[in-house]
């Protein structure tokens, strides 16, 4: 019984070590269960979530079921959160208020989903970090905090180069009659959406955003095809011009991306930055492996 109990113990101290890591967008949150040694000890994935749009019932949901997934039992000594729409102290607030109903830990916190990619790219270094995801987001980042952040303004006033803006542009000019018809007639083959389905989709149920993204997969099957081509650089083009163009030494400082659609389509990337003088360094697709060197 004895020998028992002192397990017990050394279990729930070695517990205490743990770090939890989320880097959550509006599609996807990747989850990362981190020793104090810098040690992986599992990762995982579920549905994203946007805290600025998401009710408190439907992230507690999300959390519950990844809380099993991981196989979290007892303390952690730090959660930190990285979350898409915590761009205010009362989001970032019901969000640490969500994570505290599920989990216990020393310490919770809680940042823009900008920030961890600012750190995740740059470390302790000065730059321009870019998220190029189901969303878009910029800022000019001092090594330490976010300097300066041209808004994104989400994907219907914003978001130039997302996956949300990529899968706006192509439904509209699949509807408009502007897509070749080769390519029009094999869209509307795969997705079998009529206009209703859109409109439904896209002002009547929530996530239109992540709807809208989903269809971004079509147009990496077809960039061969120069109009496909084409719409990808131009919305990759408004995002420099519209976004990191207007930060102070945009030309002389490092610009960096990560995120699926910067990865999957970085050569137009880089081409749309050329056009524009400005020198894009790294991209990567998820800000995780940089998180966790930053937090190791």
């Amino acid at each position: 019984m004895r020998r028992n109990h002192s397990l017990t113990i050394l279990t729930v101290t070695y517990q205490m070590k743990n770090k939890l890591i989320a880097d959550a967008g509006s599609s996807k949150i990747e989850w990362l269960l981190l020793s104090d040694s810098g040690e992986i000890i599992n990762r995982a994935n579920t549905i994203g979530v946007n805290a600025l749009l998401a009710d408190v019932d439907e992230i507690t949901g999300i959390f519950s079921k990844i809380a099993d997934k991981l196989g979290v039992d007892g303390t952690l000594k730090e959660i930190i959160y990285y979350g898409a729409g915590c761009a205010t102290p009362e989001v970032c607030e019901k969000m640490r208020q969500a994570i505290a109903s599920v989990w216990d830990a020393g310490s919770i916190q809680v940042e823009s989903d900008l920030l961890g990619a600012a750190r995740s790219l740059f470390g302790s270094s000065k730059g321009i970090a870019c998220i190029l995801g189901t969303g878009s987001n910029s800022c000019l980042y001092d090594g330490s905090s976010i300097q300066e952040n041209i808004p994104s303004l989400g994907f219907i006033l914003g978001d130039e180069g997302s996956g949300a803006a990529l899968g706006k542009r192509l439904v509209a000019d699949a509807f408009k009659g502007h897509l070749p018809k080769p390519i029009r007639d094999q869209f509307m083959k795969i997705f079998e959406l009529s206009l209703a389905d859109i409109l439904e989709y896209t002002y009547r149920r929530p996530a239109a955003n992540r709807f809208l993204a989903s269809l971004v997969p079509f147009m990496k099957d077809h960039i061969w095809n120069p109009y496909i081509y084409s719409l990808v650089l131009e919305e990759f083009s408004l995002f420099l011009k519209r976004n990191v163009a207007m930060y102070d030494g945009a030309r002389s400082l490092p610009i960096a991306f990560t995120g699926s659609i910067a990865w999957h389509f970085s050569d137009i990337l880089r081409e749309a930055a050329d056009a524009q003088g400005l020198k894009v360094n790294i991209i990567t697709k998820s800000p995780m492996d940089g998180l966790v060197a930053y937090h190791s």
